[in-house]
């Protein structure tokens, strides 16, 4: 999977909601707590691989620089 740095430089990558049967485009706040990116663009999905391909056209579409997501 790949995370992106968005324009505001928050690290955007693909995680599961609460119930771990949804997929979100999230980032990290200072505090350490996950905050989701709220856009039609990425909205909720039920599978990790159709959450990040709307993360990854988004990215596309705004030129953020990817890199490796290890968490």
């Amino acid at each position: 999977m790949t995370a992106y740095v968005d324009d505001k430089g928050r690290r955007l990558f693909v995680s599961s909601g609460i119930g771990r049967d949804i997929f979100m485009t999230f980032w990290r706040k200072p505090t350490g707590s996950l905050k989701r990116l709220v856009s039609k663009a990425v909205p909720p999905r039920p599978s990790r691989e159709q959450a990040q391909a709307d993360l990854d056209q988004l990215a596309a579409r705004r030129g953020w620089k990817g890199e490796p997501d290890d968490r």
